[in-house]
């Protein structure tokens, strides 16, 4: 089995493109996180999250299809600044 590490922004989330960065590790599943920054940005994705938690999601990430499972969420709004984080487990399909 061959190690992934895919560290990027921009993922396609069942066919719409998100701005998103993104940061993936392992073989046969991928552990990591789903991050943005921004007030807008962050309660688009808070929101996302909540509709879609309990649900399995197709992604995109770097020329690779995987099926996502949404683990949590941890959201900083302080001051001037604002950010959400998904943790993820992802299989990797191709």
């Amino acid at each position: 089995m061959t190690l992934k590490h895919l560290k990027g922004r921009g993922l396609v989330v069942e066919q719409t493109r998100e701005d998103w960065l993104y940061d993936l590790e392992g073989d046969v599943a991928l552990n990591g996180f789903l991050f943005v920054e921004g007030w807008k940005e962050s309660k688009f994705m808070q929101d996302w999250y909540e509709k879609n938690k309990d649900n399995l999601i197709q992604a995109n990430i770097s020329n690779y299809d995987l099926t996502m499972q949404l683990l949590g969420i941890e959201y900083d709004e302080s001051g001037h600044y604002s950010s959400s984080r998904i943790k993820v487990k992802a299989k990797c399909a191709t």
